[in-house]
């Protein structure tokens, strides 16, 4: 994978919008948190003159030698450089991928969001660049710079698992740092899910993860809290109330996507946070267990036991082959070709069994229901080994 040599970042912090919130914490910190990310060793802040007490930064540098420096004019540090550097504006809030592809290119490159625009906030520079700027100013720096613009930007995220627009978004004051906070969360949406998760969920997810953004509940308290429902709903199945069970498994699907939004929102990562798919696995086949014993106990339905040891055994197979796919092709098995894609939006999956629950719980045909959802697990696992196969064939 092709890297930058360029190892030191400026952070131009002057601008008013640079210190909103976006995402519940400072615009300059999410900036500082990408190019300590992107391999920047050495990041330099301008900070503006003023008895305003600054937030810490250190929990965002990573690995990065972090100093702040008092200016009046960004040019009057950036002339003192010798070396080619990184500059980045810190009143824009920018998608990850710009910087990326700038840090890429060679000096002198500068980012512009459209091409009638002149501002240089972001771009590869070098002593030169500097001395052009301050005595011609930004149009003939442009002249001489190689140019990328927005629309250049490739659409698809890898961690997205899909293409999403880039964006790039100007923060001068709060309102904009709000509308910058809800294009930062839907730009989270991941793609190549199931039916829910990528068409019902988003608009409770994207809504509660902008409510919780600037509050002292972190991913970890959704984690666990998410956790202390879904066993609260295995109680339930088990006592043999299917229906509220079965409603308020959608509860924890929506938590379970909150957590990973505001995370990422937030920019609050943490070991825990790793194990949330250990997690998951455990109280999903704790509540097809449950729905087992209890349609035995109330309907004195022997072969519920049965369907429960089935749902339970294919959901762990499932586990597993895309395990084998992610250590064999390096990809996650829904990403292989355009039938894996589909296929996951009706895939029996957690989000797909709690709807087949709520539909077929609240009509009254609790066995029938629950069969069905064992016999989708069985028949997507089988899918899923012979698509697993017939890529191994492939790439061999």
């Amino acid at each position: 994978m092709k890297t930058s040599y360029i190892k030191k970042g400026v952070i131009n912090a002057l601008n008013k919008g640079a210190w909103e919130k976006v995402g519940g914490i400072p615009l300059v910190a999410r900036n500082l948190y990408l190019l300590g990310r992107s391999g920047i060793k050495e990041i330099v802040i301008l900070i503006p003159e003023g008895p305003d007490k600054l937030p810490d930064l250190n929990r965002w540098k990573g690995d990065a030698n972090l100093r702040l420096v008092t200016v009046k004019d960004p040019l009057d540090y950036l002339s003192s450089l010798k070396e080619d550097f990184f500059y980045l504006d810190s009143s824009f809030l920018f998608d990850e991928r710009v910087i990326k592809k700038v840090l890429l290119c060679p000096p002198i490159t500068v980012f512009l969001r459209n091409r009638e625009e002149k501002k240089i906030i972001l771009g590869s520079l070098n002593e030169d660049a500097v001395i052009i700027w301050k005595k011609d100013g930004p149009s003939k720096l442009l002249e001489r710079a190689n140019l990328i613009y927005l629309e250049e930007i490739d659409p698809y995220s890898e961690e997205m698992r899909g293409e999403v627009e880039p964006y790039v978004v100007e923060v001068k004051g709060k309102k904009d740092a709000d509308i910058a906070t809800w294009i930062l969360i839907e730009h989270m949406q991941k793609k190549v899910m199931d039916l829910p998760a990528e068409y019902i969920d988003p608009f409770f997810e994207n809504r509660l993860t902008r409510l919780l953004c600037n509050t002292s509940i972190t991913p970890n308290m959704v984690t666990i809290f998410s956790l202390l429902i879904a066993i609260l709903i295995a109680f339930l199945f088990y006592k043999g109330h299917f229906v509220i069970g079965a409603f308020c498994t959608y509860i924890v699907e929506v938590l379970d996507g909150v957590d990973g939004k505001l995370a990422r929102t937030r920019l609050e990562f943490s070991k825990f946070g790793e194990y949330e798919c250990l997690i998951d696995y455990f109280y999903e086949n704790l509540w097809y267990l449950s729905i087992g014993i209890g349609l035995k106990r109330v309907f004195q339905y022997g072969p519920a036991i049965f369907f429960s040891i089935l749902m339970i055994t294919c959901d762990t197979l499932d586990n597993i082959f895309y395990t084998l796919s992610s250590k064999w092709f390096g990809k996650n098995l829904d990403l292989l070709s355009q039938f894996d894609m589909k296929f996951r939006k009706i895939a029996g999956r957690r989000n797909i069994y709690s709807f087949m629950f709520i539909i077929g719980f609240s009509l009254g045909y609790y066995i029938e229901t629950f069969i069905a959802t064992s016999i989708w697990s069985l028949i997507t696992a089988i899918v899923h080994f012979i698509r697993l196969i017939q890529h191994r064939r492939k790439y061999r």
